[in-house]
């Protein structure tokens, strides 16, 4: 903080919050969205953000849906009970999966999360929490596989196997 201070970024909001995220990246603390939501953080974030965006864009290989997902994910348009709520045409903004899961297992369904788009595709989501962690598995194995291809015979360094991973908590 006092490094943005000392170079007088506070005074422009943007340039502000510009230099506080550059500050938190340096430090590695991006617990919490500096622009309120991880959205906006991606999208200003220099030399990342909307350069790869219009390069995926672009891409003729995208199929269209992917582009249109993507899209409706940035600008917050995603049917989720936020928005519908938004939009007046839901007025209860809890999580229907969490709310069905909770029943399933006959647990009490007060105090619910909000439904939004940041929380269905996570893992604190009661009803896609098993998918989340399938999804993280599979794209785990698949860069394992990628960096197990990539090694050159001479290269000392391996890695443990998926199904070999294990846990050093005590």
């Amino acid at each position: 903080m006092v490094k943005v201070l000392q170079q007088n970024t506070w005074i422009d909001d943007r340039k502000f919050l510009k230099s506080c995220v550059r500050a938190r990246a340096e430090q590695s603390n991006i617990n919490h969205p500096a622009y309120g939501t991880w959205t906006a953080d991606f999208m200003l974030m220099q030399n990342e953000s909307r350069a790869f965006l219009v390069k995926y864009l672009n891409d003729p290989r995208v199929p269209w849906r992917h582009k249109r997902r993507e899209m409706m994910a940035i600008t917050g348009i995603i049917p989720v009970a936020t928005w519908l709520a938004k939009i007046k045409q839901q007025s209860d903004i809890s999580c229907r999966l969490c709310k069905r899961a909770r029943e399933q297992r006959g647990a009490g369904t007060e105090n619910l999360p909000e439904e939004t788009y940041g929380h269905i595709n996570s893992a604190f989501c009661d009803g896609m929490a098993t998918t989340v962690t399938a999804a993280h598995h599979f794209i785990w194995r698949h860069l394992y596989a990628s960096i197990q291809a990539a090694q050159t015979p001479t290269c000392k360094l391996r890695f443990v196997t998926p199904d070999k991973e294990s846990s050093m908590s005590t």
